[in-house]
């Protein structure tokens, strides 16, 4: 790919999005470059370790692993789901890298599925994601929410006790927020995150020193490692044990939120499955480091951690460990966390709206399918996507409960959707003739993809138990209720009616559009330099750009 750059000129169309190697390689999927490409390896590596928001997203997960087995469990269940969370990242890692579009894992099954099912899987699939990547983002504003109001209760030595309403009107207005930002052109988000990733791990850094220094007794390596307290009301400890890989699989899921963003990345085939690796490599072992610390500085009376005011376990944690003062800053900087990886997720998640609307996916396809003339964005996904998760997150004002099954919808939603993906491309990519991309596991693809099925189908069975004993109308896990609303209402949706117009992925490159990109893959053949454009480029560029000329 790097040798078709060298030789190719850069071609910008009178819309100024500019035609390059990667505009050959995306042409060569089906599709027409509709994006500016704004975003480079650093900036790519930053996006992808903003979703899985580390020190922010670690913090308010904490509590389930707490409840489900204690502090063995806060633990362990974070080193084995994220061995499992890590086959599943290097699979879609090596997956994006055959096919770099925004499009994701859904529009893979077109070449690893009989053509005949295509378009019942990719529906499926398409939903699955979309119900996962919207309940991902809401959860994570809603955390966020939670998270900065249980801070200023803290600090205010809970003189002040936000309620339900509270919280949910934070929520939407930190939603807002996310909307306003990705109505923005893509560089100044790119620009944004480009060096979060080094804030972020230099704060995850600083919180861990801190910690260890300030906490007026270190737990013994005992009680860290070997103590299970089960407070989920289920008999058998091994089995509420296994609630706790809730906290690892919201944390490090999403893994294929950066391919969403591959037609906004240069070099996508190569730096984009890079960064996904990386990133939720580099998260994997230090929050494994982050979860040992919040336990070993965690204190020992477990049961007043849990039963707090403030519903947090992190705010006590936190402020046992550290004093007021520098819990309320840390918390802080884990708002500021949860505010850029609630960003990014408004981000990819319109790329993946506005994607499956380019695909005839979503009822009134064609408004949907937009790109603002302003700003190159998606911008009215966006807004869909911001007023969707503020109608989720009213869901508070009627049940904690339900709103806590948004966590781990969105885990079960998203593994899903990769899961169906890699186990298709796992079974059928060579005898289909899919080549591996620039970037690949070698000999070990298909032992890592295997068992990243077989985890993601063990997660899922535990994840839609109820979380407590005895199962009541208010503690009742509501994720299953969520997860048939996808099968049955897609599926019912797909039976009825869409699969009379839905044929899953389509191609939108033209003849017109065709011509040009050959201008940029081969230069020489019309005689141009690299200097500028020939003018046969030129005038097709123009047509396409406008068609009644």
């Amino acid at each position: 790919m790097k040798d078709v750059e060298q030789l190719s000129p850069i071609v910008t169309t009178a819309t100024g999005v500019q035609l390059d190697g990667d505009a050959k390689v995306l042409a060569g999927l089906g599709y027409k470059q509709e994006f500016s490409r704004n975003y480079g390896f650093l900036s790519t590596f930053s996006f992808a370790l903003s979703i899985s928001g580390l020190m922010g997203t670690i913090a308010i997960t904490y509590l389930y692993p707490l409840w489900a087995g204690g502090p063995a469990a806060g633990v362990w269940c974070w080193f084995v789901g994220s061995i499992g969370c890590l086959c599943i990242a290097w699979s879609v890692a090596e997956i994006t890298s055959c096919f770099p579009t925004s499009g994701g894992m859904y529009y893979v099954l077109k070449y690893v599925v009989p053509p005949k099912y295509v378009p019942i899987m990719c529906w499926i699939d398409g939903w699955l994601f979309i119900l996962g990547a919207l309940t991902g983002a809401c959860s994570t504003d809603f955390g966020a929410a939670t998270l900065l109001l249980q801070t200023v209760s803290m600090y205010s030595d809970y003189t002040y006790v936000p309620t339900r309403g509270h919280i949910t009107a934070v929520s939407i207005l930190v939603m807002a927020t996310h909307g306003a930002i990705n109505s923005l052109p893509g560089s100044v988000l790119s620009s944004v995150t480009k060096y979060y990733c080094i804030v972020n791990i230099l704060s995850t850094i600083a919180l861990i020193v801190t910690m260890l220094v300030k906490c007026p007794e270190i737990n013994s390596a005992h009680y860290t490692f070997g103590v299970v307290v089960n407070s989920t009301g289920w008999d058998a400890k091994g089995w509420s044990f296994l609630f706790g890989f809730l906290n690892v699989s919201w944390v490090m899921t999403c893994y294929d939120a950066s391919s969403r963003m591959s037609e906004e990345v240069h070099e996508a085939a190569y730096t984009t499955p890079l960064a996904i690796a990386t990133a939720l490599t580099t998260t994997a072992v230090m929050g494994w480091v982050l979860v040992i610390v919040f336990t070993l500085c965690m204190g020992t009376d477990l049961e007043g951690t849990l039963a707090a005011s403030s519903g947090q376990p992190i705010v006590e944690i936190f402020k046992y460990s550290m004093g007021k003062t520098a819990a309320t800053a840390y918390l802080s900087i884990c708002f500021v966390v949860l505010w850029f990886c609630g960003a990014v997720a408004i981000c990819y998640v319109s790329r993946s709206l506005w994607s499956f609307a380019r695909d005839r996916g979503l009822p009134y396809s064609d408004y949907w399918h937009h790109l603002d003339k302003r700003t190159g964005a998606p911008v009215r996904c966006v807004w869909l996507i911001t007023f969707i998760n503020a109608c989720l997150s009213c869901i508070n004002l009627g049940s904690v409960t339900a709103m806590n099954a948004i966590f781990s919808a969105c885990a079960i939603a998203t593994d899903w959707s990769y899961i169906i993906v890699i186990a298709f491309f796992l079974l059928n990519a060579e005898s289909m003739g899919v080549k591996k991309g620039p970037f690949h596991m070698g000999r070990f693809s298909k032992p890592v993809m295997a068992y990243a099925c077989l985890w993601t189908v063990f997660v899922s069975v535990v994840f839609v138990f109820p979380n407590y004993m005895p199962a009541t109308k208010e503690n009742m896990n509501y994720t299953v209720v969520l997860l048939g609303f996808v099968f049955i209402g897609a599926g019912g949706w797909y039976w009825l009616d869409a699969h009379k117009w839905y044929k899953g992925p389509v191609n939108n490159v033209d003849e017109e559009y065709d011509e040009l990109i050959e201008a940029v893959a081969a230069p020489t053949e019309i005689n141009e330099t690299k200097s500028g454009l020939s003018h046969r480029a030129q005038e097709v560029s123009e047509k396409i750009s406008n068609p009644s000329s």
